[in-house]
């Protein structure tokens, strides 16, 4: 087990985002979406630290273990979101197929615009739209801070270690 990143350089990360993230000027208090499960503790710091907004939740699921599979939206927005500004929250950005799809399901509820934030990207994923806070580099499997172990243990770390697969 390798401590990837600590507590505090999380929590300043979260701030360079959401100071970006105030700046931006909306018409309408925008509205954050979190993606379940790994996001949840990203997406809690950061709708600390940004101004008057409206918040809900989406459930998706890539994952069965370590093992990326088709995504399945288990649980909508319940949200009106029309002429909104939404962002995105979700834990990586890595083959982007969650994000896709959660943009593609919720570009039907008409938009202003949709903006994925996540707090990990992979070095060669990329969006034209993703505000991210740390790109990654390697290939460990990241546990902690939202993120779980295959058995769904370990969410609760105030920091991410990082383990190899078969660790």
């Amino acid at each position: 087990m390798i401590i990837e990143f600590t507590e505090k350089e999380i929590q300043d990360k979260i701030k360079q985002i959401a100071d970006l993230i105030n700046q931006k000027q909306h018409d309408k208090p925008p509205v954050f979406i979190c993606v379940l499960n790994g996001a949840f503790m990203f997406f809690t710091d950061l709708v600390k630290q940004v101004g008057k907004c409206e918040i809900d939740f989406i459930r998706a699921k890539s994952y069965e273990g370590i093992t990326q599979s088709e995504v399945k939206i288990i649980k909508s927005c319940e949200l009106q979101l029309i002429d909104k500004d939404v962002y995105l929250i979700d834990d990586i950005y890595d083959s982007g197929n969650t994000i896709k799809a959660l943009i593609k399901h919720l570009s039907n509820e008409k938009t202003n615009s949709i903006t994925p934030i996540t707090l990990f990207k992979k070095w060669y994923s990329n969006h034209p739209d993703l505000i991210h806070g740390f790109e990654l580099t390697d290939e460990h499997w990241l546990i902690g801070y939202g993120l779980d172990a295959s058995d769904g243990t370990q969410r609760n770390l105030t920091y991410i270690k990082g383990i190899q697969p078969g660790d």
